[in-house]
């Protein structure tokens, strides 16, 4: 879990350019923290789809799943454990 949370945190980063390193970015309350607005976050989303080969389910978007690394986390990882892509 700790590994996937640490490569949310680069993509994080990553896709939207941001000022900080990945290990500065909290594991709760991302959205006021790197101040995200709904844009971010679809953007990001959507890097983390391509990043683990997941697809998230729009019923599943939320507020609460981006905002908190151990949800989203978790949720990737029981994606691909469902799709049977292999976990790092």
């Amino acid at each position: 879990m700790e590994e996937t949370k640490a490569r949310l945190r680069k993509v994080l980063v990553d896709s939207l350019e941001l000022s900080v390193e990945p290990s500065d970015v909290p594991d709760h309350g991302l959205v006021q923290a790197l101040g995200l607005d709904s844009i971010n976050t679809i953007e990001f989303l959507i890097w983390v789809e391509s990043e683990f080969d997941v697809e998230i389910a729009d019923e599943d978007l939320s507020i609460k799943l981006i905002d908190d690394l151990d949800l989203l986390a978790a949720y990737v990882k029981d994606r691909m454990d469902r799709s049977g892509t292999p976990t790092a």
